[in-house]
């Protein structure tokens, strides 16, 4: 009797080993250079947790957030496409360098609200899908950052108070707008961002008001001016050959969860804003969401140039802007 209690013990513990390993057969490191309670963080959580739900807990994502990975938001593309990591979140915005689809959706004041957004990611995915391949990935997930506005020490109520700014730009086109515009912009990968205002390099940054309040710039930059500048598109992509190696029904899980974040993200921008405004304006952030119509229309005059300059270099692809503008 002692002896069958042993064995089915002994059986008992390793059918429980199987299953352990039948339950979880890839663990994933994703990377991600923004915060957990950021827009991006957010639709990073919500992707883990559908493709854990889908997969039946046969892949779990380890994430990385606030780049403690060691990886720039530059550096993912190359990361994934190297095999550095199986997959990670891409602003697309950073890769700009490596070409001109990538800038797309933050071309100055191309989308305004949630309908925007829907019409331009219809034309733009499988483009988007098409360049990444050639990076080596599948493109599974899209997400977004609200429109970017102004963060800054002082308030930037009119163009006046934009001149000689000290402002840290995120990708070419704002980069040369505001330049164009009269400040004093700066190309900066969010990682230093924070050293940069410690050291009073900058006074001011032109990003979202979810990724400032939930990473604390409101301790050193306590104005936001709403311009409605971009709302720029990041991606999840998973390494091709890791994808090649799955079976269909978790590459097929993989798919369905990350359609399912690309909705949730998009649909959560209609709220996101003024829940955003309201846990600055609780923090003490002064937002200024009228300011002068003369700082709007110097910047969008002065991003006229880069956006005629981005058709002639995206060459085949400036097919989607005229698609976007048709639809909308």
């Amino acid at each position: 009797m002692k002896n069958f209690v042993l064995s089915a013990a002994l059986i008992g513990g390793m059918a429980a080993a199987t299953s352990a390993s039948i339950a979880q057969e890839y663990t994933w490191d994703m990377p991600d250079v923004f915060s957990r309670t950021s827009s991006d963080g957010v639709a990073d959580v919500t992707f883990a947790e559908l493709v854990a739900e889908k997969s039946g807990g046969r892949i779990k994502i380890v994430h990385h957030f606030d780049g403690s990975l060691g990886y720039k938001g530059v550096d993912h593309l190359e990361a994934v496409q190297d095999g550095g990591v199986p997959l990670a979140r891409h602003a697309l915005s950073y890769y700009g360098g490596y070409d001109p689809i990538f800038l797309l959706s933050s071309l100055p004041f191309l989308m305004q609200n949630e309908a925007d957004l829907n019409a331009l990611y219809e034309v733009y995915e499988p483009h988007l899908a098409i360049t990444l391949e050639g990076y080596n990935q599948v493109l599974v997930s899209a997400g977004i950052f609200p429109p970017s506005g102004i963060w800054s020490r002082k308030p930037v109520e009119d163009l006046a108070a934009l001149q000689g700014l000290k402002i840290r730009a995120f990708d070419l086109s704002s980069l040369e707008t505001f330049s164009g515009a009269g400040a004093a912009a700066i190309n900066m990968n969010w990682g230093d961002v924070m050293p940069a205002l410690s050291s009073g390099a900058i006074d001011a940054v032109v990003t979202s008001a979810d990724l400032g309040i939930n990473s604390g710039l409101n301790d050193y930059l306590p104005s936001f001016t709403e311009i409605n500048w971009a709302i720029p598109i990041s991606v999840v992509t998973i390494n091709k050959d890791v994808w090649d190696g799955l079976p269909e029904d978790l590459q097929q899980a993989i798919k369905e969860a990350g359609a399912e974040t690309t909705k949730r993200t998009f649909a959560r921008l209609s709220v996101q804003v003024g829940e955003n405004y309201d846990a600055m304006r609780a923090k003490g952030v002064a937002v200024i969401d009228k300011p002068n119509p003369d700082l709007r229309e110097k910047l969008v005059e002065s991003a006229k140039p880069f956006i005629e300059e981005w058709r002639k270099t995206a060459g085949e692809n400036a097919v989607i802007l005229d698609e976007y503008n048709a639809k909308r």
